[in-house]
């Protein structure tokens, strides 16, 4: 008679686990578990990855008749429990907490299959026949026997069969999704990110700002240069592409994040037909082309394409947005906002409104995720999680039956400067999103009207500086971090050659010939370079293997001084020091008692050096005649120093201050004199104004550094 098959045993580490007899063993040894942290155990594995509460630990574990200090009895078991798995709360490998909620198995978890063999119970041994039998009475029983033998041996067979594909199937899962071979697909930073782009899977459209008013984009799916859109709205914007490409769900807006007219806009370019009263915030077609799913408050409205038949299927208290239709049309998924509480929430309805249910209730990040799409299949759904930085996960949510597919979520993509915003190309092979990043403009600022101009408006430029003639600017782009020239008006504009080095603070010499810049080559030390301004050899200065910053030239310009680093203590804290490098000789020699000091700036007149002690906040001033330094001013972060052209005033900032307020030392009345402060900047979007030098007519050069976004793509990888 054959033994019922057992159970199959839990592995994870060097855990093996015996459901059925109860037993824990580790490497082979068993560990004496009583039976309340083993069921425990049993029920967190059960919903790997999961939150189980500990409500439903005391259903599971205690009748609703015990009566028992249920908290009491289950912190037991559960330390009981780590105890045995040597894991620990704080620093968990097994069994997670989740305070106030409950645990989670966190481990990865194998199912092993146990043998099952064929045995005779006991006391029903086989007996040979006795010799006297007679050959007409054995050969039945013979026969019965095969029969019974075959059929057994078909059973065995059979479940040890089952039991390898069972293997087979636990243990050769789906790989998990992935992206791969990330590339831009736009670069000027300029793109709203709070809107998605479409596609009709040649182009993919999208909006950014121009002055006081949006422009619609277009730009080809495997990237190159953006082009302007002929839109019939001074502000308009592309919801949706037609299933069949031929027609642009468009809206035309006021305000930006108000509900709008929409209208249909044929790709051919014929005049929009406004589709009967519709307003809304984010709309979308019918994978059929039939039906438009859109939002206007709180309701989630129903329409059909040509916007009549109007019909809310539910109304909610928090505000929905990003509607999107799964492939088979069956489903409804859109973002709950509650602005209230700050989350946002995946939800899924059916067209007529029924079978309204959250994505991933007992997700641990489920309350700040948004803006999902599907893939052109149906068989992932991949959406935006909204923590301290934005990472792109995927859901799968149709597998394969002769393999274990484990739904997720993965996470897909996590850019260091955030993903949001996905969508997946018509092709279903790549996926496309909003990386988001800084950008600095450089703002010129009249110090007597506080108005500001722009300078080099076209060209993404960091790191300005003027030719004393005022007829020059050097900068470098901020995309490259390569070293360019032009007219201030960006007439002209060369890039000076500099292989293999990417350029910061590049200062113009006093005849205007030659440009000193910090040359960084990956691996080594940075030091300083000089270059003809027209192009032409690099010449490196100060002895290799030093680490120079901040050049600036001696107003005959025979020396540069740099900030050298060094390493000041046995302990090799990186201080620094200011050394003077001779052009001609290549001699070095360090300035007294500079230790700690940084952004040294030579006077006009060569009788003063201003520098920056960053550990104290100090602006100090040194006399070189008399080889002393002096303190001029302090603050809670001073920036780098710049003189004015006649050396009457010394600018800087205190960037944590208040307003990041610019200040200027009058030289002769030894005094600080308050130059402007940029709060009312601030306040309207800018997260920084920083002072980066003065014009050669003496008026301060800002960056403002905004919150930018540009489109990216990548090829997907989805098993």
């Amino acid at each position: 008679m054959e033994q019922a098959p057992s159970l199959p045993m839990l592995k994870f580490g060097p855990y093996l686990v015996d459901l059925a007899a109860g037993e824990v063993r580790k490497n082979g040894y068993r560990i004496r578990l009583q039976e309340k942290p083993l069921r425990v155990l049993a029920l967190l594995a059960e919903r790997q990855g999961q939150v189980v509460t500990r409500e439903e630990l005391r259903k599971r574990l205690w009748p609703e008749d015990t009566f028992v200090d249920f908290e009491t009895g289950l912190n037991t078991a559960v330390s009981k429990l780590r105890d045995a798995l040597s894991d620990s709360a704080e620093k968990p490998r097994y069994i997670e907490t989740i305070p106030r909620r409950g645990y989670r198995f966190i481990a990865t978890l194998e199912a092993v299959p146990s043998a099952s063999v064929p045995t005779n119970p006991p006391g029903h041994e086989a007996v040979p026949s006795p010799e006297a039998t007679i050959v007409g009475q054995q050969e039945p029983r013979r026969l019965t026997q095969s029969i019974r033998s075959s059929a057994l041996f078909r059973i065995a067979s059979g479940a040890a069969i089952l039991l390898l594909l069972f293997a087979f199937w636990w243990l050769t899962p789906l790989p998990e999704p992935r992206m791969w071979d990330t590339f831009p697909v736009t670069a000027n930073g300029k793109q709203d990110f709070l809107v998605r782009p479409a596609t009709d899977g040649v182009r993919i459209f999208y909006v950014q700002r121009a002055g006081d008013h949006y422009e619609l984009m277009q730009v080809s799916v495997s990237g190159g240069e953006p082009r302007k859109m002929d839109a019939p709205f001074r502000n308009s914007l592309i919801w949706d592409v037609s299933p069949d490409g031929s027609q642009y769900l468009l809206t035309s807006f006021a305000q930006r994040g108000e509900p709008s007219p929409l209208w249909s806009w044929a790709a051919t370019g014929a005049p929009p037909v406004k589709l009967d009263n519709l307003i809304s915030g984010n709309a979308t077609w019918s994978p059929n082309g039939k039906l438009l799913a859109l939002h206007n408050g709180h309701d989630l409205v129903l329409a059909n394409a040509d916007g009549t038949g109007q019909r809310v299927i539910h109304s909610f208290l928090e505000e929905p947005d990003s509607p999107v239709w799964s492939p088979d049309s069956q489903s409804i998924r859109f973002t709950l906002n509650d602005t209230e509480r700050d989350t946002h929430t995946i939800w899924q309805i059916r067209p007529d409104g029924g079978e309204l249910r959250q994505i991933l209730p007992d997700w641990s990040n489920r309350s700040r995720i948004c803006c999902g799409t599907w893939t052109p299949d149906g068989r992932y759904f991949i959406f935006t999680e909204l923590w301290e930085r934005r990472r792109l996960w995927v859901l799968r949510e149709k597998g394969d039956w002769w393999k274990r597919s484990p739904r997720g979520p993965f996470l897909l993509e996590s850019q260091s400067n955030g993903a949001i915003s996905p969508f997946v190309g018509r092709d279903g092979q790549h996926i496309y999103f909003y990386a988001l990043g800084t950008q600095e403009s450089l703002e010129q600022l009249d110090t007597t009207s506080h108005q500001f101009t722009s300078v080099l408006p076209d060209v993404r430029a960091i790191l300005p500086s003027f030719s004393r003639d005022g007829q020059w600017v050097s900068y470098v782009r901020f995309s490259t971090g390569l070293l360019w020239v032009g007219r201030l008006d960006g007439r002209e504009p060369r890039q000076i050659s500099t292989p293999g080095l990417a350029v910061a603070f590049p200062r113009w010499s006093p005849d205007g010939l030659t440009l000193a810049f910090v040359g960084i080559k990956q691996g080594e030390p940075p030091r300083i370079y000089t270059v003809d301004a027209q192009g032409g050899h690099l010449e490196p200065l100060g002895p290799g293997g030093n680490s120079f910053a901040d050049p600036d030239w001696a107003p005959d310009g025979s020396s540069i001084i740099a900030t050298r680093r060094v390493n000041r203590s046995p302990s090799s804290k990186t201080g620094s020091t200011l050394t003077v490098i001779a052009l001609k000789s290549r001699a070095t020699n360090d300035i007294p008692d500079s230790a700690n000091l940084s952004g040294a700036r030579w006077s006009p007149d060569g009788k003063s050096i201003a520098a920056v002690n960053q550990t104290t906040q100090e602006l100090k001033l040194y006399d070189i005649p008399t080889n002393r330094w002096r303190l001029i001013a302090h603050g809670q972060n001073i920036g780098l120093p710049e003189w004015s052209k006649d050396g009457r005033y010394l600018y800087y900032q205190d960037l944590l201050a208040p307003g990041e307020p610019l200040y200027r030392w009058n030289v002769a009345a030894r005094s600080v004199e308050f130059v402007a402060d940029f709060q009312k900047v601030l306040d309207s979007g800018v997260h920084r104004c920083s002072f980066i030098t003065l014009t050669a007519k003496g008026e301060p050069v800002i960056g403002f550094q905004r919150a930018v976004s540009d489109i990216y793509g990548a090829s997907l990888y989805l098993p």
